[in-house]
């Protein structure tokens, strides 16, 4: 992809100066596609085994194979192709035909992917001709130096910038504040699950949009947000803090808070709780009380319906506050926004329990 990059760089205009920008969050890219490959024989084995001659719907079988939707429907196109499952009206059915997992083959794919991650760190430090290197990699044995090229032409690119551009840079990246969309429906199939709710979330129930300090692949905020989520139960610094005031301060909401609620971390209550009480400190709100988790801390679920199913009835009903006669919203107060779902639970017991309206507040938004 590279390659085919800078060649069209070069066919676009007279003359094209290319310059590759590496980052650390490169290998989060990998590991994300690394995501999306063939799953391992259970899962494959446990989604046969939910296909029958009756079809079913790709979204009833998310909640009996834990598979993101991406995934799942290359496996089905895989099966289809093998002839060991039919796409038909309605969904998919098994045909009962038998299905060999080609272990192999997947294991030699990873491999090559992993050297190709290889080549590329390799490329960068490179002190060879680049298109030499590039024509290596893709069986073009020509030696023949380009005498374009950085290594070629010996020329190095200035990382100087004057203080103005760095500074406008600066401030435009470390500006705090996300818009998080509320989810609106429910994944289908969760009586499957033991989950009875289907179709659209009631108007009662939902959650209004609701904001974040940043997202954790942010280049601004995202490497002190992760260091802070994932680090030690502590205080949430001054200069967050500081950071949530400006967001709260700059949220254009139709109607103030009248209140906040915390929902309480497993792995950092001390921390979730101090965001909560200074928030309404600050706001000069009253801390109206926290939503505790129940159970152990579930198991991260690969697609919508799993990771429903996984935080449905995780809060302890005893720990809701009195929220019956508020006469406006209430802040309800997280950590990291993932999938969505344990604010969109939250939300609907606040609702549940009297209040007019939640807007959802997080530290963060994962992705």
């Amino acid at each position: 992809a590279y390659y085919q990059q800078i060649g069209r760089a070069g066919r676009a205009v007279e003359r094209a100066e290319v310059v590759l920008l590496p980052g650390h969050e490169d290998r989060d890219i990998w590991a994300y596609f690394a995501s999306l490959a063939f799953p391992p024989e259970p899962l494959v084995r446990q989604t046969l085994a939910a296909l029958s001659v009756r079809p079913i719907s790709t979204a009833a079988l998310e909640t009996r194979v834990d598979l993101s939707r991406t995934r799942l429907e290359m496996l089905l196109k895989v099966l289809d192709s093998d002839g060991a499952a039919n796409r038909v009206k309605g969904g998919w059915v098994g045909t009962g035909q038998p299905w060999v997992y080609d272990a192999e083959r997947h294991r030699r794919i990873a491999e090559a992917r992993a050297v190709e991650q290889r080549a590329m760190l390799d490329y960068l430090d490179t002190d060879e001709c680049r298109l030499v290197f590039l024509r290596r990699q893709l069986d073009d044995t020509d030696p023949t130096p380009c005498g374009r090229c950085d290594v070629c032409a010996g020329q190095v690119w200035s990382s100087g910038v004057d203080n103005a551009t760095a500074h406008a840079a600066e401030e435009r990246i470390s500006r705090p504040g996300v818009e998080v969309a509320p989810r609106k429906q429910w994944p289908g199939g969760m009586r499957e699950l033991g989950v009875a709710v289907s179709g659209r979330i009631a108007a009662g129930e939902l959650a209004e949009p609701g904001r974040v300090l940043g997202r954790l692949s942010d280049l601004g905020w995202g490497t002190r947000l992760r260091e802070l989520v994932a680090g030690e139960d502590r205080p949430v610094p001054a200069e967050v803090l500081d950071a949530c005031v400006r967001v709260l301060a700059s949220w254009g909401w139709t109607q103030r808070p009248v209140g906040v609620v915390g929902i309480s971390s497993r792995t950092r209550p001390h921390q979730l709780d101090h965001l909560a009480r200074r928030i309404a400190e600050v706001g000069k709100l009253p801390l109206l009380g926290r939503l505790l988790p129940v159970g152990a801390r579930p198991a991260a679920g690969a697609n919508s319906a799993q990771r429903l199913a996984a935080v449905w009835g995780g809060f302890d009903p005893g720990s809701l506050p009195e929220l019956t006669g508020l006469d406006g919203p209430v802040l309800l107060v997280d950590d990291v926004v993932d999938s969505g779902w344990t604010m969109t639970v939250a939300a609907r017991s606040l609702r549940r329990a009297g209040a007019p309206a939640v807007l959802p507040f997080a530290l963060a938004q994962a992705g």
